[in-house]
């Protein structure tokens, strides 16, 4: 069920020591138990808005309130893997740092494997998984610390259509058996409608959202739901907003 907001971000603005501004003057609630994806194109600022959520980065001006408690897991482009670690080790590490033991640390990194899959490669080295079981690996860390909020900032971008497919299954039942609220961005109009419950097109120059889009679609998504008129119709609308985000037309590839 989708409730009120669970962070508000009010009037930021983000100018770097360049002279940048990157976002300007941008409102957004994000409510809690939504999936969220920030769709535009490179350079409208979206990483920087989750940078910002997270913490990694802080506003020039402008307010982020958050209500309620929780951790924050965040999953980047890359893995980001500790290449000297194993994979228990990697999905370890955020916990390690927290000061959680390894013992005490180690039915919490079991069960995060588990959630993506990977309860068998833990004393594989990154060098020996492929790029998707890399990402999972990226994934089971950041779920390691049980988030409320879940930042992805276009964890599947990298990979090949019928690895990333799966892993947008995967994601999307993994988010029916927990309590996450999870912001997505994305440069993929087909990724974003079929994860999310609710689309942000932003524009550049400075960053600002220009369409909001609800999805009514119900969950479970399945191969099926690619190939309803729905579906073509929310993607139809997705494209026209980045058209008139960006000012010309645009050709979209999954």
């Amino acid at each position: 069920m989708i409730n009120s907001p669970l962070l508000s971000l009010n009037n930021i603005s983000k100018t770097f020591e360049n002279g940048t501004t990157a976002i300007d003057r941008f409102d957004l609630d994000v409510r809690a138990g939504e999936f969220l994806s920030i769709l535009g194109p490179s350079g409208c600022g979206k990483s920087t808005i989750l940078r910002l959520i997270s913490g990694l980065e802080e506003p020039s001006s402008g307010e982020i309130v958050r209500s309620g408690q929780g951790e924050v897991g965040f999953v980047f482009q890359e893995p980001t893997l500790l290449p000297w670690a194993n994979t228990f080790e990697n999905v370890y590490w955020p916990l390690k740092v927290k000061g959680v033991s390894k013992r005490d640390a180690k039915d919490r990194v079991e069960e995060a494997l588990g959630m993506v899959g990977l309860c068998n490669f833990a004393t594989h080295m990154p060098s020996e998984l492929s790029g998707g079981m890399k990402m999972r690996v990226s994934i089971a860390r950041a779920l390691v610390t049980k988030p409320k909020l879940l930042l992805m900032d276009e964890p599947f971008a990298a990979l090949d259509e019928i690895t990333r497919n799966k892993l947008n299954d995967d994601l999307l039942e993994l988010k029916s058996t927990h309590d996450w609220t999870i912001l997505f961005v994305t440069h993929s109009v087909y990724e974003s409608v079929f994860l999310s419950s609710r689309i942000v097109v932003m524009a550049a120059g400075p960053g600002r959202i220009t369409h909001d889009m609800t999805l009514d679609a119900s969950y479970p998504r399945s191969l099926n739901y690619r190939m309803e008129s729905q579906y073509a119709a929310y993607c139809r609308e997705a494209v026209d907003a980045l058209e008139q985000a960006m000012g010309h037309r645009i050709k979209v590839s999954a």
